[in-house]
C-alpha cells in the first residue's frame, strides 16, 4: 500500500500542473486532455493514465489479498509494486 500512496500523491500533483496549465490557456477539458491534439502536455497526460492504471492494479492487488487471495501471481502489480518512484522534480514527499 505505500506503493499505492506514493504513486496518488504522484497522480495528484500531475493533474493539479495540468489542470494549472488547461486553465491557463482557457482549453476545453476534452481537448486539452487529449494527447492527439496536445502535443505540448502529450508526455504529462499520458504519464497520468500510467499512474491511474498502476493505481487501479495496486488496489485490485490489495483487495485480493485482503480477500485472502493469492497475490503471488498476479505479476504486473507485483513489479509495479516494488518500481522505485521518481517524484516530479517540483514535488516533494513530506511524511510529517
Amino acid at each position: 500500500m505505500r506503493r499505492y500512496f506514493l504513486v496518488k500523491d504522484e497522480v495528484n500533483a500531475l493533474k493539479a500542473r495540468l489542470e494549472a496549465a488547461r486553465k491557463d490557456v482557457a482549453e476545453d477539458i476534452s481537448r486539452f486532455y487529449d494527447p492527439r491534439t496536445n502535443a505540448t502536455h502529450a508526455e504529462d497526460i499520458l504519464a497520468w493514465h500510467k499512474l491511474r492504471k498502476e493505481m487501479d492494479e495496486l488496489m485490485s492487488l490489495a483487495a485480493t489479498w485482503g480477500r485472502g487471495g493469492n497475490i503471488e501471481s498476479q505479476q504486473l502489480a507485483l513489479e509495479a509494486a516494488t518500481a522505485k518512484v521518481v517524484p516530479f522534480p517540483d514535488f516533494q514527499l513530506s511524511l510529517d
